[in-house]
């Protein structure tokens, strides 16, 4: 409606300006004619009129139609209005509600604002004291002595009356306390667990007499605080530990005298090497770490060989091989190299511990040496035993048969003095019939081995004592049962031939005691031969034992000097000892002894070159 009225407004206001230009141009125009002049006076006359008329009559309506169009305007908006103001005291009401509850929440929070405020502190206190000992935690220096030290006061000062709590750490059997420590009645308590294991405790005491208004001086959140630190400590402690041992592991590594490897299967490439490594080699840690097995070791040419050893290695899940390792400068060492295939969850990898064999390789090859020097010696010693036996006693007995030919056929032809020489003749020539025999027996101990069996020298002593025949006036006892022993029988024949015949030989009593004992010491028996003859000084006591080597002249006992030579080498074979105990006047005792278990005869081949 008012666009309307406006449009009508500019038109007449349009024809109202264009009748005044057209005046005007008449006027300009001088027109003269009165016709027209009147004409066009009429025309303006009736529009401006026409003007005039249209607004005395419209206004009124229009006003009129304005006045109903505003009064029905002002029914809508009071209508409106009073919805507005229903909805409005509907909505002062909610409020007022929800202020008059607000207000009470309000008047129970300020009420409530001391014990929230005190129940926020302590748990602050707590935070604090979990935050502190996360920092001592984080610290990768610092000792688990220093933190659970620290972490004493930090659970002290995290309780609500710190100054009359004191706390005391126990980690096995080393104790941590604050320094107010004394225990009191009322206490908190909590284990300290390490890997699944009660490991020490945390112990928190109340010092006061007793709880103000006889309550419970500690707070549940309390008791939750100290499960948590103690909970945190046993962690702690279980990885600081872990990680110690490690270290220690790692270090006793790299002291190893062994070269150690960490090896990826696939290719051989090297994933971890010890300072010894390193050393061996001549390489740094980082440039062995970005080579394989092939650039060091002789044996392993390609990846081929490679491959082949690792599928053996598979088989045995471990594996001990000979090979020889490159230098950095080039120069190779032999190494004896343990392998051991190790599978966890998805990764796979070979331990290798490689050491320095050299010395043992030209040990071996000096030993191979001179076992062909022994081989050969032996044989010299074998055929020199052939020229004894047969070349040289031979003579020996040529030059016996003789002396008894002459004694027997010129007997009566001869003097007193003729018949002492051929008698001692015959006697020198018995000697070098023993001795002979005696360097022959020697040299077949540990080169001409027997089957080794079980003998019962109960049975096999007695059986030596009648082949010694020791005279009346001698006795020999056997003091106690003698055990089963395994060995070659005719070796430990000789033993106790050989040291019961030297007493039988020796004694110088009227009446002479030999005896023979025998005890259990340790893995050994023990066996003693004694007499109470002229006894042995101490400065000979080495000397016996040694080849040819008598203390008495050989004209007043007939010896060899090789009997006990003998039998300190057959004790030896058995890798036993003999020893003797004396005092001159008192007799001498000889002792030596045997292995329980079967007796491991020693190479004695070496030992028999050497005597010769």
């Amino acid at each position: 409606m008012d666009i309307k009225n406006t449009i009508k407004k500019i038109a007449l206001a349009v024809i109202f300006v264009a009748v005044i230009i057209t005046v005007f141009w008449l006027a300009q125009k001088n027109l003269k004619n009165d016709v027209i002049q009147s004409a066009f006076v009429a025309i303006l006359a009736a529009v401006v009129l026409g003007y005039f008329y249209y607004r005395i009559t419209s206004n009124p309506v229009t006003k009129l139609k304005l006045r109903k169009e505003e009064i029905g305007k002002a029914k809508l908006e009071a209508e409106e209005l009073r919805r507005s103001h229903t909805r409005l005291e509907e909505k002062v009401q909610k409020l007022t509600a929800e202020l008059s509850s607000a207000n009470l929440k309000l008047e129970a929070e300020i009420a409530n604002r001391p014990l929230d405020q005190s129940k926020l502190r302590d748990r602050i206190k707590h935070l604090n004291c979990l935050y502190g000992l996360s920092k001592l935690i984080e610290k990768q220096k610092i000792p688990l002595e220093q933190i659970f030290q620290e972490t004493a006061g930090l659970i002290r000062n995290a309780y609500q009356y710190p100054d009359i709590t004191c706390v005391r750490i126990t980690l096995e059997g080393v104790t941590y306390k604050t320094d107010n420590f004394e225990k009191s009645e009322l206490s908190q308590y909590a284990q300290i667990m390490v890997r699944g294991e009660k490991a020490g405790a945390i112990e928190v005491y109340y010092l006061a007499e007793e709880a103000e208004s006889g309550q419970d001086p500690f707070l549940q959140e309390e008791r939750d605080l100290l499960d948590a630190v103690a909970e945190r400590l046993g962690r702690t402690a279980e990885r600081k530990k872990a990680a110690e041992t490690l270290r220690l592991f790692r270090d006793l590594i790299d002291r190893s005298n062994d070269t150690i490897f960490v090896i990826e299967p696939e290719w051989g490439r090297f994933l971890d090497v010890n300072d010894r490594a390193c050393v061996s080699l001549g390489y740094t840690r980082e440039e062995l770490l970005n080579m394989t097995v092939k650039d060091i070791e002789e044996s392993i040419p390609g990846d081929s060989s490679w491959q082949e050893q690792i599928e053996e290695l598979k088989l045995k899940a471990d594996l001990v091989i000979q090979g020889q390792h490159r230098r950095k400068d080039a120069t190779t060492f032999y190494v004896e190299t343990s392998l051991k295939y190790v599978s966890q969850e998805k990764e796979n990898h070979i331990i290798a511990v490689a050491r320095d064999v050299t010395d043992r390789k030209q040990a071996e090859e000096r030993q191979a040496q001179l076992l062909e020097e022994v081989k050969s010696a032996n044989e010299e010693l074998k055929d020199f035993a052939y020229v004894i036996s047969h070349d040289l006693k031979a003579p020996l007995r040529g030059i016996k048969t003789l002396a008894d030919w002459l004694a027997t056929d010129y007997m009566d032809k001869l003097d007193e003095n003729g018949r002492e020489q051929i008698n001692l003749l015959s006697r020198q020539v018995q000697r070098m019939h023993n001795l002979i025999d005696g360097v022959l027996q020697y040299s077949r101990v540990g080169r001409v081995k027997e089957k080794q069996v079980h003998v019962n020298l109960s049975e096999l002593v007695p059986q030596v004592i009648d082949m010694v025949a020791p005279p009346e006036n001698i006795e020999i006892t056997v003091e106690n049962e003698l055990p089963v022993v395994e060995c070659e029988e005719t070796r430990i024949m000789q033993v106790f031939q050989n040291l019961l015949s030297n007493a039988v030989k020796y004694m110088d009593k009227p009446q002479g005691q030999i005896r023979i004992g025998c005890v259990e010491e340790d893995a050994f028996w023990k066996f003693s031969v004694s007499d109470n003859g002229p006894g042995i000084k101490e400065k000979h006591f080495e000397k016996i034992f040694q080849m040819f080597q008598t203390l008495s002249p050989r004209d007043e006992f007939e010896s060899t000097g090789i009997g006990l030579t003998v039998v300190k080498k057959i004790i030896e074979m058995y890798g036993s000892k003999i020893w003797v105990e004396s005092e001159v006047g008192n007799g001498a005792t000889f002792f030596f002894t045997l292995p329980k278990e079967k007796l491991e005869i020693k190479d004695a081949k070496l030992e028999t070159s050497i005597a010769y």
